[in-house]
């Protein structure tokens, strides 16, 4: 108990390093706590910079819960898209003069989103955050692909935290490992990421990435049928043919969009849709292609008007009303933002066809993850057994481990054990 004495307090590190992180999951709480640490250093500054996904910003509860915490607060909230900073030179001139001349609390909302140093949202971020006085990021998700994540999120805190480039990270954070394809790959080894951890928990000034959520698993394999093996064969051997080099992505896409329509699959998500449904249960069905959705549309088996679709294509806002109020059958593309989606009374998500991209699964859930309270959520994986879906199984496996023992390190639990 004594050593929990000595823990800085949230606002005492504030004060301290001017910078860190609440990693918490999207919620009231989450803004509250952001909110109360502006408050706290109101005094000393003339401007609060918020930052969020567009999609956040205009989502209607999350600017009432913005609205909740504005009493008390009597400076100006100026507020930016991430999207904005990176596509706009208007609105990142504005954001480099505000930062230059005027004293700013800089919030960047889902910071997860400046993962990428390649991308020029943060390029353009990491640039002036010296800039601005007080930095804080809030992400329910401190990472998604790896550990490497987790360094542009550092770097815009501040770089004395590592004081290195992104290619000495690689070296002291991610190891060599050999896959089962003898090719060399870097991941991440628990040390890694407790060292890591220990070097960021200073900053750290809240964290609630615990999550009891009541969610069942369920994997589901299937085989191939001889025919579809054989079509499958030939057409991966035809793509190719004569091809010296290629790009693993394509073909990955070009591959998975062979089998993606295999005869049990389907046969099974049928069956258990049947099942879902006769339960008077509401049930969301991810694909990855369009031509998934095409397939269901002229299959016959789900009846015009018993199913919506949420697609880039969709209109968006009229599918998630229908399927509030009366449709019990979604389809949905993996990156649509479903923000504000109510899943109150949906019980079943397939994921029908896969992705690499974790962060899509988990973007998924997050509505699921608000509402769920003492629900029990199935939740299945449809894979089809090939050499790639074992390959996108591994791969959504290591991120899924790294993601959980990153989160296991730096939870209020373990903190408490220090």
């Amino acid at each position: 108990m004594e050593e929990i004495g000595k823990q800085l307090t949230a606002f005492e590190k504030l004060d301290k390093f001017k910078t860190g992180a609440l990693f918490m999951k999207m919620g009231a709480r989450k803004i509250k706590s952001a909110f109360d640490l502006i408050k706290f250093k109101q005094h000393e500054i003339d401007f609060v910079v918020w930052i969020a996904p567009a999609s956040f910003l205009s989502w209607a509860s999350y600017g009432r819960e913005i609205e909740e915490n504005l009493p008390g607060l009597d400076k100006k909230i100026c507020f930016y898209s991430i999207e904005s900073i990176s596509i706009s030179d208007r609105a990142y001139l504005q954001l480099y003069n505000l930062a230059d001349k005027y004293r700013t609390f800089c919030v960047v909302d889902e910071s997860i989103t400046i993962k990428n140093t390649e991308a020029g949202r943060t390029k353009r971020l990491l640039f002036i955050s010296n800039k601005f006085k007080y930095r804080l990021i809030l992400s329910g998700l401190p990472l998604t692909q790896g550990l490497v994540d987790l360094y542009s999120q550092i770097q815009f805190m501040n770089p004395s935290i590592l004081n290195m480039t992104e290619s000495q990270f690689a070296n002291n954070y991610l190891s060599f490992y050999e896959d089962d394809y003898k090719t060399w790959k870097r991941w991440s080894r628990p040390e890694d990421e407790a060292l890591l951890v220990e070097k960021m928990r200073p900053y750290i000034f809240e964290c609630d990435l615990d999550a009891n959520y009541n969610l069942k698993f369920y994997d589901a394999d299937f085989e191939l049928t001889v025919k579809e093996a054989i079509s499958y064969r030939d057409e991966k051997n035809e793509f190719l043919k004569d091809r010296c080099q290629f790009a693993f992505m394509e073909v990955a896409q070009k591959f998975q969009h062979i089998y993606t329509i295999a005869k049990n699959k389907v046969e099974a998500l049928f069956k258990l849709v049947q099942e879902i449904t006769e339960r008077k249960e509401k049930v969301i069905i991810y694909i990855k292609f369009l031509d998934e959705i095409r397939f269901f549309k002229e299959c016959g088996r789900f009846k015009k008007g018993k199913y919506v679709v949420l697609s880039g294509r969709s209109n968006k806002r009229k599918a998630v009303r229908l399927f509030e109020k009366r449709i019990d059958i979604m389809f949905s593309t993996y990156g649509v933002d479903s923000l504000g989606l109510d899943l109150r009374l949906c019980n079943n998500i397939i994921y029908f066809s896969q992705t690499f991209d974790y962060k899509c699964k988990l973007q998924s859930l997050q509505n699921i993850y608000q509402t769920v309270g003492n629900r029990e959520v199935n939740v299945y994986n449809f894979w089809v057994n090939t050499g790639l879906e074992k390959l996108i199984k591994e791969n959504l496996s290591r991120k899924e481990n790294v993601l959980s023992n990153v989160c296991r390190i730096i939870s209020k639990e373990e903190a408490l054990k220090l």
